[in-house]
């Protein structure tokens, strides 16, 4: 198994959804996209990163009582941006990546993928800040 990531947006009832799509990418090239981040002038990318999930189930902790799963931990526990400060840093790093067209690796570059899995995450956000949403991108196994 590998981790990634997948983005998620909290809805103001306390309820988690999930693209559920793999980010490989992404979780993959963090450290760069923070780097790029702070050429775009925005917050790091690794801000958005929520642990929850991968801790729970890394360690030996149970629940706590009354939840039934990850999701409502990471609800009440996670780190969480509004849906506008995450599509500011999503949109700021598109931006740049776009521009400058850094590469990604070093015998073959995911530039593409990371392009793609950036947009695919604005339009995530987009839908979250429609409805009044949280957002992060959740590091899963």
């Amino acid at each position: 198994m590998s981790t990634v990531l997948w983005a998620n947006h909290l809805l103001n009832n306390g309820e988690v959804a999930s693209d559920e799509s793999d980010k490989w990418a992404l979780y993959k090239h963090t450290e760069k996209l923070d780097k790029l981040a702070s050429a775009a002038k925005v917050e790091p990318f690794s801000s958005l990163l929520d642990h929850t999930d991968i801790e729970f189930n890394m360690g030996d902790d149970e629940l706590p009582d009354g939840m039934k799963s990850t999701k409502e931990l990471m609800a009440h526990e996670g780190v969480w941006k509004s849906a506008d400060d995450a599509l500011a840093i999503l949109n700021g790093l598109l931006a740049v990546i776009s521009s400058e067209k850094p590469r990604f690796g070093v015998i073959t570059s995911d530039y593409d993928v990371v392009v793609a899995e950036l947009s695919e995450s604005i339009e995530y956000a987009k839908k979250a800040s429609e409805v009044g949403a949280k957002f992060n991108f959740s590091v899963v196994m």
